[in-house]
C-alpha cells in the first residue's frame, strides 16, 4: 500500500471518530453497553427483598415485647406455688431471728429476766406479724384467687418492700438494732437470702401482672410506682365521707372510713420506729431495741392490706371476695393477739402491774411506759382494726 493510500485511510477513521462524539453514528458495540436491564432482572430479586422486609418486620414486632418471652415460661400455678414456699420460709426465718434475739437480753440491766418474760416478748414478735404475713401471702398465692389486678399489684409491692427491709435488717443487724448484733453468720445468710428471694419473687409477680405487649423499662417501672404511691397517699381518706352514722351514704360506704383511718395510723407507726430514738422507737411493736425497727416491715404490710380493704369497701367488693376476707381476718387476728398480750403485761402477769401486785411492769417494760401517749395511740389503732374487721 502506498503512502497516499495509508493517509486516506487514516483521514477516514478520524472523520468517523468525530461523528461519533457529536452524537452522530453510534457503533453497534456501544449500543450493547447502554442497553437497559431486561425486566426479568427485577423479577429475579423482588421476592428475596420482600422476604427480607417481612422477616425484619417480624423481628421488630418480636423485639417490642422482650419480657413476654421470659414471663410466659412460668405459669401462674408455678408462681403461686413458689410464693407459698418462700412465704413459709420467710416465716421460719422470722421465727428463728425472733427466738435468737429475744430468748435472752444482752443488756446486763435486764439479765435477770425470767423465762416467762422472754416467752411473752417472743410471743409479741409472732402475734401480729405472722397472721398479717400469712394473710398477704395466702391472698396472693391462692389457686382460686379472684382479687383484682390492682390489689394483687399493691400486695406484691408491699411484700417486696417488707421482704427487702427484713433482709437488710438480718444482714446488717447492728444498724437496725441500736448496735446489737446477736446473729451468727449462718442465720444472717439464711434469713437475708430467704427474705431477699421472697422480695424478688414478689417483684417478678408484680411485673408479670402487666400486659406483656407493653415494654416495661426500669424508668417506667419506677415512674409507675412513684405515681401510684402518691395517688394512694392522697386517696387514703374515703371518697365520699359522711359524719351521719344513720345516713344511707355512710351505710353504703361500708367500712371505708374506718379502714382509711387504720391505714393512716399504721403508716405512721411504720415510720415512727425508723426515724425515732429509743424509747419511742419501740412503739407499736413493744419489742425493744432488738426487733422494733425490723418489725416495721410487717406494720407496713398491714397498712397496705388495710388500704386494699378500704378500696374494696368503697367498690362494694369487700364481702364478695374470699381473698379480701383473708386480709380482714389476718388483720383482726393479729391485732387481737397484739392487744391481748399488751393487756396481760399491763395487768401484771409478768411480775406485777396495774392489777397484780408487783413491780414487773415498771422494771421490765420501761420503754413502753416512758412514751404513754404513743403506746396508747398504737393500741387505739389496733382496736380500730378489730372494730372495722368485725363491722
Amino acid at each position: 500500500m502506498t503512502t497516499k493510500s495509508i493517509t486516506c485511510v487514516l483521514l477516514l477513521l478520524a472523520a468517523l471518530s468525530c461523528s461519533t462524539q457529536v452524537g452522530g453514528f453510534v457503533p453497534h458495540h456501544q449500543d450493547l453497553l447502554i442497553r437497559p436491564v431486561p425486566p426479568c432482572h427485577h423479577l429475579t430479586f423482588r421476592p428475596i427483598k420482600q422476604r427480607r422486609v417481612l422477616s425484619h418486620a417480624k423481628q421488630e414486632e418480636f423485639d417490642k415485647v422482650p419480657q413476654a418471652n421470659h414471663l410466659r415460661c412460668i405459669s401462674t400455678e408455678q408462681l403461686s406455688s413458689a410464693q407459698r414456699t418462700m412465704g413459709a420460709l420467710s416465716a421460719v426465718a422470722w421465727i428463728l431471728i425472733s427466738i435468737t434475739a429475744l430468748s435472752y437480753h444482752p443488756d446486763p440491766k435486764f439479765a435477770n429476766c425470767t423465762l416467762r418474760h422472754n416467752i411473752l416478748t417472743m410471743s409479741q414478735a409472732f402475734a401480729f406479724q405472722l397472721p398479717v404475713g400469712h394473710a398477704a401471702i395466702s391472698t396472693l398465692s391462692s389457686p382460686d384467687s379472684t382479687i383484682t389486678s390492682t390489689v394483687r399489684r399493691r400486695l406484691n409491692l408491699a411484700v417486696a418492700v417488707a421482704s427487702i427491709w427484713l433482709a437488710s435488717s438480718a444482714a446488717f443487724a447492728s444498724k437496725f438494732a441500736f448496735g446489737y448484733d446477736l446473729y451468727t453468720w449462718k442465720l444472717k445468710a439464711f434469713a437475708s437470702g430467704t427474705h431477699a428471694t421472697n422480695g424478688l419473687l414478689a417483684i417478678f409477680a408484680w411485673a408479670k401482672s402487666f400486659d406483656t405487649s407493653t415494654t416495661m423499662t426500669i424508668s417506667s417501672c419506677l415512674s409507675r410506682v412513684i405515681r401510684g404511691s402518691i395517688g394512694s397517699l392522697w386517696n387514703i381518706g374515703p371518697s365520699k365521707p359522711c359524719s351521719d352514722p344513720d345516713s344511707p351514704q355512710l351505710i353504703s360506704n361500708n367500712n371505708a372510713s374506718a379502714w382509711g383511718l387504720c391505714t393512716a395510723g399504721l403508716l405512721w407507726f411504720t415510720i415512727l420506729p425508723i426515724v425515732s430514738p429509743y424509747p419511742l422507737a419501740t412503739v407499736p411493736t413493744i419489742l425493744g431495741k432488738r426487733l422494733s425497727r425490723p418489725s416495721s416491715a410487717f406494720t407496713f404490710l398491714s397498712a397496705v392490706s388495710a388500704f386494699c380493704l378500704k378500696e374494696s369497701a368503697e367498690s362494694g367488693a369487700e364481702d364478695n371476695q374470699t381473698q379480701i376476707q383473708r386480709l380482714r381476718k389476718g388483720l383482726m387476728i393479729g391485732s387481737s393477739l397484739h392487744l391481748l398480750l399488751i393487756m396481760l403485761k399491763l395487768i401484771g402477769v409478768d411480775g406485777g402491774g396495774l392489777l397484780i401486785p408487783g413491780r414487773g411492769l415498771w422494771e421490765v417494760y420501761p420503754a413502753m411506759l416512758a412514751v404513754p401517749f404513743a403506746t396508747a395511740s398504737s393500741l387505739i389503732v389496733h382496736a380500730l382494726i378489730c372494730f372495722a374487721a368485725l363491722s
